[in-house]
């Protein structure tokens, strides 16, 4: 017979175990998804073949296609180059990126018209520029290079409940970045709760209407690391309608082709695409 110690002993640690684990603060789950991305989706470089298109309220639509190369370095910095291939009066184009841990990135612009490499002020005009005509600047290519990296010092976040993006069960996140260089008071995202991945971002400035939003869709496994295949930006109005939007569609994505330091350089960035 089990002594009446021992049977509550028992008892008492079945309903602990029976118990619901504690909710994930913001800050857990988000330091979930850097785990995956250090362990099981980590990689080393990446190569995309991108097609983007603008559409402006009463404007004609713009169609380009680029090529995205990155490479990761330790301490989470990251390196990026990009080259426009059409249409004929943007190809040659390239954009050149270092993601720093503690300061803003350094960003280079090349335009064959001019034969030179253009550095981009780290100052908040320079910075707020549009990207080649597109919905997205300077500043929010830092953003959402950055973000991933961030800590609970340079961002307070806030779990904000749960929503259905694009039919996907999503973590609600608020972030309230306290670094100089980024300009947004506050940014929300919203993280699919099985795989963790961005399905939703907005920015916000003062007003409680965000002034962009970012979509993520069309999530699909390459060499078991999930990648969005499709990305909206758009510029938003007052009431949180659309002025414009670009909408950036992957057609291929290639992982750990081993990349070469030398090509992220300003001297690769002048000589084109490889």
């Amino acid at each position: 017979m089990i002594p009446w110690r021992r049977l509550a002993l028992v008892i008492a640690l079945a309903v602990a175990l029976a118990a619901p684990a504690a909710a994930e603060n913001a800050r857990e789950i988000l330091d979930r998804r850097r785990t995956l991305d250090d362990t099981t989706r980590q990689w080393s470089d990446r190569e995309q073949n991108v097609e983007l298109t603008i559409e402006k309220r009463g404007g004609a639509t713009q169609r380009r296609t680029l090529t995205i190369y990155e490479r990761k370095l330790p301490e989470r910095e990251e390196q990026s180059l990009l080259f426009f291939e059409s249409p004929a009066t943007i190809k040659g184009v390239g954009f050149l990126s270092y993601s720093h841990r503690d300061r803003p990135d350094d960003q280079w612009l090349y335009l064959p018209a001019l034969k030179r490499v253009r550095s981009i002020a780290a100052g908040k005009q320079q910075r707020s520029d549009s990207f080649v005509g597109t919905d997205l600047t300077y500043h929010d290519l830092d953003v959402l290079q950055d973000m991933t990296s961030w800590s609970e010092a340079d961002a307070p976040s806030a779990l904000l409940g749960e929503d259905v993006v694009g039919g996907v069960p999503s973590h609600r996140i608020e972030l309230r970045p306290g670094r100089d260089d980024v300009y947004y008071e506050r940014i929300v995202l919203w993280l699919g709760k099985d795989d963790l991945v961005a399905r939703r971002t907005e920015f916000f400035q003062a007003a409680a209407t965000p002034v962009k939003r970012v979509e993520q869709s069309d999530v699909r496994s390459v060499d078991g690391i999930p990648v969005p295949h499709r990305l909206e930006a758009a510029t938003l109005d007052e009431q949180g309608a659309a002025k414009s939007k670009t909408v950036m569609i992957v057609h291929r994505v290639r992982f750990n082709q081993r990349l070469e330091p030398d090509l992220f350089t300003q001297r690769a960035l002048a000589r084109g695409s490889r």
